[in-house]
């Protein structure tokens, strides 16, 4: 993951935010939506928004001009984090509200307001991105469709070896899997050919390992992150499998959230890389 380190705001916007999150998930507790592998699915719309929202926060201060049409605060990390979950919570609530036992439509309202919301601020992102920066998607698009060749592979290893992994964890292991795999190969690229650096403590100290061993030359500094995050994404799926299968509601809220640790970061990077800030 290759990003600025975090802002903290100002004690108001700490303290709405903080108010916001409690509130927002207060009244999830409330209306008790059921998390199934649809709804894990119908949160990744909203993994990219939080993603394009922090670009936009980092595009507003390379040009150090107001591009973002709201407090930037909201949108520095990790309040953007918070800023999405507010977003997403109460749509969320909504749906149920709207349509209460009826988790397929809710999961297909969260995942239609997620996509939106992301189109919009992708689209405005490209749109003032394009008079300042030159974009350049060769390189980002490379890292995601290797990230999905290299998922593919994985997936279908744990199917031949272990079946049961893949029949209790089914798409949400799938997206645990892609997720890392991308946040890794994105970083990847990020490091060895874009020259973007890495400031996230344990990714760095791994890279720092690396680049001390005889295959430096060769392989470059990156290789090991790649290789430690798929490993552990593959750890993960296969160690909470039977959590899924057991409790699956719990379950999948959890690998939904391993996911979002992969693919939010992943999703920033991409974007930032596509459009060259």
């Amino acid at each position: 993951m290759v990003f600025e380190e975090f802002v903290v705001p100002d004690a108001p916007v700490a303290g709405a935010l903080v108010v916001g999150a409690l509130a927002v998930a207060s009244l999830l507790y409330l209306v008790r939506p059921q998390v199934s592998q649809q709804t894990v699915l119908s949160f990744v719309p909203w993994m990219v928004t939080g993603a394009l929202l922090h670009v936009l926060y980092q595009i507003h201060t390379a040009v150090e001009a107001t591009i973002v049409p709201a407090v930037p605060a909201l949108l520095s990390a990790p309040s953007v984090y918070v800023t999405t979950f507010l977003l997403m919570g109460s749509v969320w609530v909504a749906a149920v509200r709207h349509s209460p036992g009826q988790s397929g439509r809710v999961a297909r309202l969260l995942a239609a307001a997620g996509a939106g919301l992301a189109v919009a601020v992708g689209g405005y992102a490209v749109w003032v991105a394009l008079d300042r920066f030159a974009l350049d998607p060769v390189l980002p698009l490379a890292g995601l469709v290797g990230s999905l060749a290299v998922t593919g592979v994985l997936y279908a290893g744990l199917r031949r070896w272990r079946p049961e992994v893949v029949s209790a964890v089914r798409y949400v292991g799938a997206l645990v899997l892609f997720a890392h795999v991308f946040d890794a190969l994105t970083t990847a690229i990020g490091v060895e050919l874009l020259d973007t650096g890495e400031r996230s403590t344990l990714p760095r100290l791994v890279m720092d390992i690396a680049a001390d061993l005889p295959t430096a030359d060769v392989l470059g500094e990156a290789w090991l992150f790649v290789v430690l995050k798929i490993v552990i994404a593959t750890g993960i799926v296969w160690l909470f499998h039977d959590y899924a299968a057991e409790r699956p509601s719990e379950g999948n809220l959890f690998l939904a959230f391993m996911a979002a640790v992969g693919l939010g970061p992943a999703s920033h990077n991409f974007f930032l890389f596509v459009l060259g800030v």
